[in-house]
């Protein structure tokens, strides 16, 4: 039996909450490890990179896979309930339910006026109060903001079918979210790692030489690395598919074929190999910086560390993507042939 409109959203919110709860609690806790002595603007930069990342992925999203499950029937409702989902304005202050930028910026919003009410409380309760805020109360904020753009993305499926012309998404190419993608990763990493540098394990007073300091270090790489694979291999097959469906993404125009290395393989192997890199380069630039005897700074050697690190993360990422355009193609063909048919019948 095919699922109405309000089954389906309950189904759909509670398979988005375990990432959603997972990956908050994970870097917020990856925020309380690495910033010693946290201050009010750390906590907001940390919190509020974690909770915008998390919700614009979300609403960017929401779009493509609401018109999916719209277009190929994965959901069904009444004519009456639909003629109200119709009357619905997206415009005004609706914009701040589904997409990204005004949806994130509510998020920030929160966050800020949460965190600073953390920082009333005192030191002694700190930390325990950024855990509970970062594994329940923004989880179920975030969550909630998930809810409240379901009814404007079933909305703006059906008028991307009914008025196609009228209520076409921007175009949007495969480079394009992946440079999107990039920034939220960075947005993230910058805001978690870099404060590291006052812990003691990355002090640099012996220099970018120290045993000890390049031990740290490529540890400090090799979680980095590890995180953004993570991301860069996460799969967005049927948002593609959606975004086909509703003119998001040209299916005329075929993107760029990826380098060659990152299709032979394997993502285990590949992850492998990237990390084995990312260990060697972590000692190399080390190396690079007492060489040179550059002054001891831990956030430029950091930002040149990263570099060859945003390149794979660019090649994985796009390779994702190119991989999940392919396999939309397929199903949209497909769908299509069902749709010709079904409506020969219908005749």
């Amino acid at each position: 039996m095919i699922p109405r409109f309000s089954t389906f959203s309950k189904k759909y919110l509670r398979l988005a909450a375990v990432p959603v709860v997972l990956i908050s609690g994970i870097l917020t806790s990856s925020l309380m490890r690495n910033v010693i002595d946290i201050s009010l603007p750390e906590m907001i930069a940390g919190l509020g990179a974690i909770a915008l990342s998390i919700v614009w992925s979300m609403m960017r999203d929401g779009r493509g896979y609401w018109t999916y499950s719209v277009y190929t029937l994965r959901v069904f409702e009444s004519p009456e309930v639909i003629a109200g989902y119709m009357q619905r304005k997206t415009q005004g202050w609706a914009k701040l339910f589904y997409r990204p930028f005004w949806a994130s910026l509510v998020t920030l919003c929160l966050v800020t006026a949460l965190s600073g009410l953390i920082w009333l409380c005192g030191t002694q309760w700190r930390y325990a109060l950024i855990a509970l805020l970062g594994v329940l109360v923004l989880p179920a904020l975030m969550l909630a903001q998930l809810y409240r753009s379901i009814s404007f993305n079933i909305l703006l499926a059906f008028k991307s079918h009914t008025e196609p012309e009228a209520n076409r998404p921007r175009l949007r190419r495969l480079p394009g979210l992946v440079a999107e993608d990039l920034l939220l990763s960075l947005l993230i990493n910058f805001a978690l790692v870099l404060p590291i540098a006052r812990k003691p394990a990355f002090s640099l007073a012996a220099g970018y030489a120290h045993p000890a300091f390049i031990i740290a270090f490529m540890i400090l790489m090799g979680v980095v690395m590890l995180f953004m694979l993570a991301f860069a291999n996460r799969t967005r097959r049927y948002v593609v598919f959606g975004e086909l469906l509703n003119g998001t993404l040209d299916a005329h125009s075929t993107p760029c074929a990826p380098w060659s290395f990152t299709g032979r393989l394997t993502p285990w192997l590949r992850g492998l190999i990237w990390l084995l890199v990312s260990q060697l380069w972590s000692i190399a630039i080390c190396l690079i910086f007492a060489a040179l005897q550059i002054t001891p700074q831990f956030i430029p050697l950091y930002l040149c560390a990263l570099l060859p690190l945003i390149i794979v993360y660019c090649l994985e990422r796009y390779q994702t993507l190119y991989s999940n355009f392919n396999e939309a193609l397929e199903m949209r063909q497909r769908h299509l042939v069902h749709a010709n048919n079904f409506a020969k019948t219908m005749r």
